[in-house]
């Protein structure tokens, strides 16, 4: 994929969307969208939201959801050329599920500090800490919407959404 302004902007607006979904559903604001270009055409594998309280899950994170997913439509467990957009900075478990699916990229929105601003129990290793200790090959792209991304906290948290 080569990278313009407007690149990841179209797949955000679509984990943006996804997130929104969500929290009309009750769910926490995180979502996620897996796009592959095939043909040199976008193919969007999933996009998705957090399924965590609907699921009583507490794995059933966006990202995860979205590698469920794509890996059916894609009927494989591994997702080569595969782009990630997500409403947040992955945790280390999404992060991992990531790696572990062959993602070649993340783009997120918000960051992990945005989400504990708003009451989530993240974890404070950050996607560049796992990747280099990781040894992971992934390609990050941070703050992409992140404005954006924050305000779906804002709405969540005026809908008196309780973080986990």
């Amino acid at each position: 994929m080569t990278d313009t302004p407007d690149t990841h902007t179209p797949h955000m607006q679509r984990a943006l969307a996804a997130c929104r979904r969500g929290i009309e559903r009750g769910q926490s604001p995180f979502g996620a969208c897996i796009v592959r270009i095939e043909n040199d055409k976008p193919n969007i594998l999933a996009d998705t939201h957090n399924h965590v309280r609907l699921n009583t899950d507490a794995t059933a994170h966006a990202e995860v959801m979205a590698i469920r997913d794509a890996c059916r439509s894609a009927k494989s467990i591994h997702l080569p050329g595969a782009t990630i957009y997500t409403t947040t900075e992955p945790c280390p478990m999404c992060f991992t599920a990531i790696h572990w699916a062959r993602i070649d990229r993340i783009v997120y929105a918000a960051r992990i500090e945005d989400a504990q601003r708003f009451g989530f129990n993240e974890l404070t290793i950050s996607n560049t800490t796992m990747k280099r200790e990781g040894g992971a090959r992934v390609e990050l792209i941070a703050d992409v919407m992140r404005d954006e991304a924050v305000a779906l906290f804002e709405l969540w948290q005026k809908r008196g959404g309780v973080a986990y």
